[in-house]
């Protein structure tokens, strides 16, 4: 390029251009520079570079400039704040260039700027209007995992990683079959089949966490259209395995940020109007951003070969020749290689003295990355979006308490018709009376500490006037920049009542075991009076040995009811054996002593929830073998018979018998001390002996 034509393409106008000294002094600007910074020619060629510059950018320019007078690099490309004559912030792109003297001193830069404000705050809606969705939904306390139409993962959320589904990043573009539970994987797979054929399923299903960990989950999933085609699968898991354990437990998920970076180049130009067109110049620049070595090759290019569309070159004709000049049209271009590119062109027509088009000057500006950038912000806005808006948890936002953003399904729940029947309300209009204190404690608590707050029961209010119970949980985000609590909610009213028509089912079941027990308590004193209240003492007694012995209640409990049974199986032994007054033979003793296989031949037939019938077997086995009647040693024996082995001693011992009178406290307990660990547990032993000696307890013969 020769000297005259960069002279016209200093006054051309398509970008700000400025030579400079080494010190940063302005030789040179054009008028395109002064337009952008509000200064006259006069008055920049006054002022030094740092002068339009932004504080806190001055580093970086200080930085690339201390390396071009180094001689490091010739030249450099950065984006950089600038500052207009009326204050305001002006986001540019630089590219400059050195000339040197022999001895590779800098005679001079030449900087070409670009005013890239608009651009940088289109991005920056982009970037907010996703970060927005997107934190909605990686903080929604609901499992959202998108499937392809191969039934691979594409997309899944922080709470389906991090809390259930243990994905890692090598699950994405795999199946879901290893995460299904074997016995489920068929129906699973029909399922997915059924909602690509547009169908919406909601379903339970088994999900593997390890080698031996199963969840399960309440599923909710639909179709995914694009461009009307069915091209996967949205699915929502809400993990049930706790909620039917009555318990639930879940985690913060934390936050993910990307990183989105540009660097665009610019290529000079020099062309005619034709249709086909020719190159007249190229700088470097736009020769390699089309793929070529030099510009001289490019050159031998007609200008419609760089075009990806016939069409875009047609649109661009029209418009230089009715307005003179076009700015900022993004197409895209085709490089040697045939790929393609996005750019933005802007470009002037060049007249002669009659007005008619010399030639056109322009600039090509690579705007690929930033395309992509947006797009992919885009589709991401969109996917979020759609996860949020198809949730079958209801999600709401409020900020100081006012509802700045409602799911559909928080909608339904509350009877609203449209969304303004709930943005900009107070959350506290759809909390019951009952609860606003509890609610407000909460809000306050959890934007405090900032951290997840545990689920709970409240009431909320319908626009229909109607109350309906819910679970609640909340957490605190950053919402459009601004705190604020995202609140997911569940309708629990079928649950509770579900959950009142099962106690009220236990409470008569326990009536009933409870009545069948004193029966057949009962059945026993009948057949040996003299023996009568001794299985209730001994049940009496055996409770308070195990609560010394810090059994669990469900134990204590079925140690109770076989206390109350244990000699059950004496109904079979004729009653003169039972109540005959004096020693027993031979025979009739072994008769007595089978009493307990007797006693659970009656029971095993009971379904008991607890091992009452094994423990009626056991209760007269003693720690050395000797006892009937399996002979069985140690920890053979349950606890609970070797528990009731030694208070059914202590109470018979303590009690009258038709053959002889009560023995005594005092030598029932030395019977148990001297065959501590011979005949009966020690633990038991130790227990029953404290309770004694402390006067915790006593028996009623006693």
């Amino acid at each position: 390029m020769n000297e005259e034509q960069f002279d016209d393409y200093f006054e051309l106008g398509l970008i700000g251009m400025a030579i400079l000294t080494p010190e940063m002094l302005f030789i040179n600007v054009n008028h395109y520079l002064c337009d952008m910074l509000g200064y006259s020619r006069e008055e920049m060629l006054k002022k030094k570079w740092p002068d339009l510059t932004h504080p806190d950018d001055l580093d970086v320019n200080l930085n690339a400039l201390t390396r071009v007078l180094s001689g490091k690099i010739d030249g450099y490309n950065l984006e950089k704040r600038l500052i207009h004559r009326n204050g305001d912030i002006i986001h540019v792109s630089i590219a400059s260039k050195c000339t040197r003297n022999p001895d590779g001193t800098v005679i001079k830069l030449l900087s070409l700027v670009q005013n890239i404000t608009e651009r940088k705050k289109t991005e920056e809606s982009i970037r907010e209007s996703e970060l927005k969705y997107r934190t909605v939904v990686e903080n929604a306390r609901e499992m959202i995992w998108q499937l392809d139409r191969d039934g691979n993962f594409v997309f899944f959320n922080k709470y389906a990683e991090e809390l259930s589904l243990k994905i890692s990043d090598d699950w994405k573009g795999k199946g879901f079959s290893p995460v299904i539970h074997p016995d489920d994987l068929d129906r699973v797979k029909d399922i997915f089949v059924d909602t690509m054929s547009g169908n919406i399923n909601e379903y339970d299903v088994r999900i593997l966490l390890g080698e031996s960990n199963i969840a399960e989950l309440k599923v909710q999933t639909l179709p995914i259209y694009t461009d009307g085609e069915i091209t996967g699968t949205l699915s929502f898991g809400r993990d049930i395995t706790e909620e039917n354990r009555s318990e639930r437990a879940l985690k913060v998920s934390e936050e993910r940020y990307r990183s989105l970076l540009a660097n665009i180049p610019i290529g000079v130009f020099r062309s005619t109007v034709e249709q086909d067109g020719s190159f007249l110049s190229v700088n470097p620049v736009l020769a390699r951003m089309f793929g070529f070595e030099n510009p001289e090759k490019m050159i031998d290019t007609k200008v419609i070969d760089c075009y990806r569309n016939i069409e875009d070159r047609q649109r661009f004709i029209r418009s230089i020749k009715r307005e003179g000049s076009i700015s900022g049209f993004e197409i895209q271009f085709k490089r040697s290689d045939g790929s393609n590119f996005w750019g933005s062109l802007s470009s002037k027509a060049i007249l002669d003295e009659e007005g008619s088009i010399l030639y056109l000057d322009g600039i090509l500006e690579d705007i690929t990355e930033r395309k992509s950038i947006q797009e992919a912000l885009r589709e991401s806005q969109e996917q979020y979006r759609r996860l949020l808006d198809h949730n079958p948890a209801a999600i709401v936002v409020h900020v100081d308490g006012v509802i700045v953003y409602a799911n559909r399904a928080s909608l339904d729940l509350v009877a609203a018709s449209c969304p303004e029947d709930a943005l900009g309300k107070k959350v506290f209009d759809f909390v019951h009376p009952d609860y606003r204190a509890i609610v407000l404690d909460r809000i306050k608590l959890c934007q405090k500490n900032g951290k997840f707050a545990e689920p709970i029961e409240e009431k909320f209010l319908r626009l229909d006037g109607k109350s309906v119970d819910v679970e609640v949980t909340a957490i605190p985000i950053m919402y459009q920049g601004q705190p604020a609590s995202q609140v997911v909610f569940w309708d629990v009213t079928d649950r509770k009542q579900a959950e009142d028509r099962i106690k009220s089912s236990l409470d008569e079941l326990h009536r009933t075991l409870e009545g069948t027990v004193d029966a057949l308590s009962s059945a026993v004193e009948t057949r040996d009076p003299y023996t009568a209240g001794h299985q209730r003492e001994v049940a009496r007694f055996a409770c308070v040995v195990a609560k010394e012995m810090n059994l669990s209640e469900e134990m204590i409990e079925g140690l109770r009811v076989a206390s109350l049974l244990h000699d059950i199986g004496k109904i079979k032994i004729p009653a003169e054996i039972l109540s005959k007054p004096a020693i027993l033979t031979d025979i009739e003793y072994e008769l007595i002593k089978t009493h307990p296989q007797a006693g659970f031949e009656i029971l095993k037939t009971i379904s008991f929830p607890w091992p009452v019938g094994k423990i009626v077997l056991q209760h007269q086995e003693r720690m050395d073998g000797s006892g009937y009647p399996g002979a069985l040693k140690g920890e053979e024996i349950c606890l609970e018979a070797r528990i009731l082995g030694v208070v059914d001693v202590v109470e018979a011992m303590c009690s009258h018998r038709p053959y002889r009178s009560s023995l005594g406290l005092e030598r029932a307990l030395e019977e148990i001390s001297m065959n501590r660990g011979i005949l009966y547990d020690r633990n038991v032993v130790d227990a029953c002996l404290t309770l004694f000696r402390e006067e915790r307890y006593c028996l009623p013969n006693t």
